[in-house]
């Protein structure tokens, strides 16, 4: 994940670069200029209490392909986007969460190193992102895709295909292993990536692999979660436990911070999440511990991560860590280093 995570913001020596920066920023406007440009056209509004972002955008070209580092700073919501702009997204994770809705009760949650794919120009989607997210983007043009499909494929797709959106990706997928690569190629050679044989190169191994894992949705598409409006005591919990996962808080102090009791907001949960609000919690502590272990630095030990998420026995984190992932946060801090 680090040659993902250091892609254009670092140079090939190591060093911090502002080569591809497009805008630092925490006015809408200036944003939304060279949003618009890099992606398309869309609606966006801070989730919760009005807030300022603190937005940072960097991108650059692999053939038609635009490869961008994006994030707003704040949670947000993202919907409209235009279908007119003849584009669609790969949304990679690498910070933070990101809830992609595929319709109004259905939606993809991402983490760290899962991706979602859409073509904006062909079907409907928004999507909601934590406050701390930051996102790893590879924009295409939907005419480019096509006629990639064609000559690789020998025919048209079929147009049902492009209305899939779906989930892809993973920690130790081969969508992630492609990704380093790209990452590494940008940032080792930069001036060989655009419309260079390197660059399409590489715009056909990204084309060709996201359309082979498009037509598989054909035949065995990806199951969204089915989603119901829960009470606003429901989401008041949620939103306590993202912002405050790390403190461990307890049952009782996520009923007062959504003004019910213990009772009603556990049943609540039931029935509207299928499980425990300290469910929730264990799922968001571990989530988080996964993300910092895949993103830590040298000299991070499993140790400290843990400790910082509230885990005291480092055994039983261990054991519950392994159930949950299949593997031991030794184990993962290793993927990185």
């Amino acid at each position: 994940m680090e040659a993902i995570r250091n892609v254009l913001v670092t140079d090939a020596q190591g060093q911090a670069s502002s080569r591809y920066r497009l805008v630092a920023s925490s006015e809408w406007d200036d944003i939304r200029q060279w949003s618009d440009r890099i992606y398309m056209p869309y609606s966006v509004a801070p989730t919760g209490r009005p807030r300022r972002p603190d937005s940072v955008l960097d991108a650059t070209r692999i053939g038609h392909f635009t490869l961008s580092r994006f994030k707003y700073g704040i949670p947000v919501h993202i919907s409209d986007f235009s279908p007119a702009a003849g584009t669609g997204m790969v949304l990679t994770t690498l910070r933070g969460t990101a809830r992609h809705w595929t319709e109004p009760n259905a939606f993809a949650d991402t983490g760290v190193g899962d991706a979602f794919v859409v073509d904006n120009s062909r079907t409907h989607y928004w999507v909601d992102f934590d406050e701390n997210h930051l996102q790893i983007n590879l924009t295409f043009e939907h005419d480019a895709l096509a006629a990639l499909h064609e000559r690789w494929f020998g025919r048209p797709a079929d147009e049902s295909l492009w209305t899939k959106k779906f989930r892809l990706g993973g920690a130790n997928s081969s969508w992630i292993s492609l990704l380093a690569y790209v990452c590494n190629c940008t940032t080792e050679m930069p001036d060989a990536i655009g419309g260079s044989p390197l660059g399409r190169h590489l715009e056909e191994m990204i084309g060709i692999h996201l359309l082979t894992q498009w037509r598989a949705q054909l035949d065995q598409p990806s199951q969204a979660t089915l989603h119901r409006m829960a009470p606003r005591h429901v989401l008041a919990a949620e939103r306590h436990i993202r912002e405050h996962a790390h403190l461990a808080p307890t049952l009782s102090e996520l009923a007062r911070a959504s003004g019910v009791s213990v009772r009603t907001l556990t049943g609540a949960f039931r029935e509207y999440r299928g499980c425990t609000p300290m469910d929730t919690l264990r799922e968001q502590r571990l989530q988080g511990v996964r993300a910092e272990l895949l993103l830590a630095g040298k000299g991070t030990t499993v140790r400290t991560v843990a400790a910082a998420w509230g885990y005291v026995n480092l055994g039983l984190f261990a054991a519950v860590y392994k159930q949950r992932f299949g593997e031991l946060p030794s184990q993962t801090l290793g993927i990185r280093n």
